[in-house]
């Protein structure tokens, strides 16, 4: 009876600890990842939740930072007027959960995203087992659809930077790639 008793408190515990939310994730994220905000700062915006307030903070450089969105699996952090971060537990085949984020600073009005895998000790996890193309080093926008996991990588599209001192824009198209997860990688 014991050994059964003690079974099912494992198990129970097991369970629990793959079953973490956005919120408990964002609450022990290292400020390595985002460093504008310090331990303090994720506390205020998830109380502020809590609370039924807007999820504000000042962050280190004494600007403001905003959770747009705080869900279970899925968060959008407005840090700066030129910077956000985007989280997504994303289950893996064997139910291994996987927190991809995605970097997005914005030069002008010209988005520049980068994308970070870790697993949910915020461990970095090698990007390129992730993704089955590499990501353009050009400027590009990266977006992920919270239903349906469709990674959105969106290249060469018209820069809003002044060029050679002008406001003439470049006329290039752009390019859309779309993944969609596969439980592995995004394909």
């Amino acid at each position: 009876m014991k050994k059964i008793l003690l079974f099912n408190i494992l198990l129970a515990v097991a369970l629990s600890v793959n079953a973490q939310s956005m919120k408990d994730l964002f609450l022990k994220m290292p400020q390595s990842v985002c460093p504008l905000l310090t331990e303090y700062n994720r506390l205020e915006i998830v109380d502020n939740q809590k609370n039924g307030k807007s999820m504000m903070t000042r962050n280190q450089v004494l600007s403001v930072s905003e959770m747009k969105e705080l869900k279970d699996d899925y968060a959008r952090l407005v840090l700066s007027k030129s910077s956000e971060k985007v989280f997504k537990i994303l289950k893996k085949t064997d139910g291994t959960p996987v927190v991809i984020v995605i970097s997005t600073v914005f030069i002008d009005k010209t988005p520049d995203s980068s994308v970070e895998f870790f697993d949910t000790e915020w461990k970095p996890l090698d990007s390129a087992e992730m993704l089955a193309n590499a990501v353009s080093k050009d400027f590009r926008y990266i977006t992920i659809d919270e239903a349906t996991d469709e990674l959105r990588i969106m290249t060469g599209h018209p820069l809003t930077l002044k060029m050679n001192g002008s406001d003439e824009l470049p006329k290039e198209k752009a390019s859309t790639v779309v993944m969609k997860w596969n439980g592995s990688k995004f394909e």
